[in-house]
């Protein structure tokens, strides 16, 4: 693998530029620290590796024969998948809601912060769980008239970096198959951002890569002007029009400080309960029929000896000759065990909620949340990488308002809301509100009983205190009630026709 050349990623020459892309995306395919996010990704999909398990055995000769004959079941099971999702639903499960004093600010954001962008934050968490990181790219909506926000497979992102560890380009590639010909052909795509432009190219089979013929504008711009002379595009980079200076439009969330999945606390102890289940299936695969010692029987037909067990029951055995019927003790009640140990450490190093605890079935408000301590504390950490890239978006979509309605929105004033959601006992709590219902009711007939020794006002404010209200407001209505009986007196109306 070379390393890669910075300065060549800043060049003006084409051929030069594709030359980088092309090593760029050579190294990244071979590159062994994105095996991890592949993994990830194969476990999300219930692909185990119990899936590749064979059997081999030595023969007389010692050479080594894979075992064909004996039961070899493949059963993921997936909890990876649950555990992901547990903590995408329950960080995310209510939409993500931003509030400002800003006059006019809050319609605006509301038109940015729709369906597509409370999507967009779903599968921005869930590509962090899989894959240690995700990307998030800043573009033009279907209408061209506003920015909108898209998750890009970080598998297929790469950062170029220069000597002082500061980004200085994006390449972004992918792949799919045509037919050319009556043969499949794998073109791969890639594009080159930098913080004024993007270059879009195109390779076939692993061929060099080359500025891509379908863009009729090849590199472009945010606002893309062609010269009509020279036919050369120029214009304004996204940074430049928000006012943001070197700004490649990639956002990166990571899951945690050392970018890693949440499969790799637990996947040692995901493949043990695999194997585990998997072998007490196969030992009841292939055990679940008792063997037969047959004395005195000569050996010649073992055929018809089983034939005659299944169908008459019965079977000759000679005069010295006797039937011994033998099963095999499969360690059912240890596989067990170790199945609940296994799922015990899946869910407590994986810190997620086991929905199938029992307990002694006193289900209260605080055991509840007892269980959920652990999803908690992993969501707690995740919530303020989230907060992290949803202010830069939000500064993002403050830029681009101003630069669309000339106003002078401030980014830094609106607060960000993440509301989770828990499973609640609703009668202990209805219980509850009862008891402090029934409470507040005693003590204000208890003031009351006392009233003729207190001034009105002091009652009044007392009770306020008992019904947790604004007895400064409550005595305005008051007084303004008042006041209305007195500018206003009774008047009798006469009858008339």
């Amino acid at each position: 693998m070379n390393a890669l050349n910075p300065n060549k990623f800043k060049s003006e020459n084409v051929k030069e530029l594709a030359s980088a892309v092309k090593q760029a995306v050579s190294n990244d395919r071979a590159a062994s620290y994105k095996d991890n996010m592949r993994k990830g990704i194969d476990y999300y999909k219930h692909k185990h590796d119990i899936k590749d398990l064979r059997f081999f055995y030595v023969d007389n000769e010692g050479k080594v024969h894979e075992e064909t004959a004996r039961s070899n079941i493949k059963i993921s099971h997936s909890y990876f998948t649950e555990l992901s999702d547990q903590k995408t639903q329950y960080l995310l499960s209510n939409p993500v809601e931003v509030t400002t004093e800003q006059e006019g600010l809050q319609e605006y954001l509301e038109e940015y912060l729709d369906e597509e962008f409370q999507l967009m934050l779903q599968e921005v968490v869930d590509g962090g769980n899989q894959k240690g990181y995700e990307f998030v790219y800043t573009k033009l909506n279907k209408n061209q008239d506003r920015l909108s926000f898209a998750v890009a497979d970080s598998l297929k992102v790469i950062q170029i970096f220069d000597e002082n560890n500061q980004l200085i380009a994006i390449v972004r590639y992918y792949d799919s198959e045509i037919y050319k010909q009556d043969k499949a052909v794998t073109v791969t795509k890639a594009e080159l951002w930098d913080s004024e432009k993007v270059h879009y190219f195109v390779s076939s089979d692993n061929k060099d890569f080359i500025l891509d013929s379908s863009y009729e504008v090849n590199p472009t711009y945010f606002n893309t002007m062609v010269n009509k002379e020279t036919k050369q595009a120029y214009g304004q980079s996204l940074g430049a029009a928000l006012g943001i200076d070197d700004f490649i439009p990639f956002l990166r969330y990571d899951n945690n400080k050392y970018q890693t999945t949440d499969l790799e606390p637990i996947k040692a102890l995901i493949d043990d309960y695999d194997l585990m289940a998997c072998s007490l299936s196969n030992n009841l695969q292939d055990y679940d029929q008792p063997f037969f010692a047959v004395k005195g029987f000569p050996g010649d037909d073992y055929e018809k000896l089983i034939n005659n067990l299944r169908s008459r029951g019965a079977v000759g055995t000679g005069e010295n000759g006797g039937i011994e019927v033998h099963t095999v003790n499969i360690p059912v009640e240890a596989r067990k065990e170790k199945l609940k140990v296994d799922k015990e450490g899946i869910y407590k190093f994986g810190m997620g909620f086991d929905s199938s605890q029992v307990g002694d079935g006193n289900i209260t408000n605080v055991v509840i949340q007892s269980r959920y301590s652990l999803l908690d504390f992993k969501c707690n950490k995740a919530e303020i990488r989230l907060r992290k890239l949803i202010k830069r978006m939000l500064k993002l979509i403050v830029a681009d308002i101003n630069r669309r309605f000339n106003k002078a929105y401030d980014a830094n004033e609106i607060e960000i809301i993440i509301t989770r959601s828990t499973i609640f006992n609703e009668k202990e709590i209805e219980e509850r509100e009862k008891i402090k219902a029934e409470r507040k009711q005693v003590e204000i007939d208890n003031l009351l009983n006392a009233a003729t020794r207190l001034d009105d006002e002091s009652v009044l404010e007392r009770i306020c205190e008992i019904l947790e209200l604004d007895f400064e407001e409550v005595k305005r209505h008051l007084d303004e009630q008042d006041y209305v009986e007195d500018v206003i007196p009774d008047v009798e109306v006469p009858e008339g026709d």
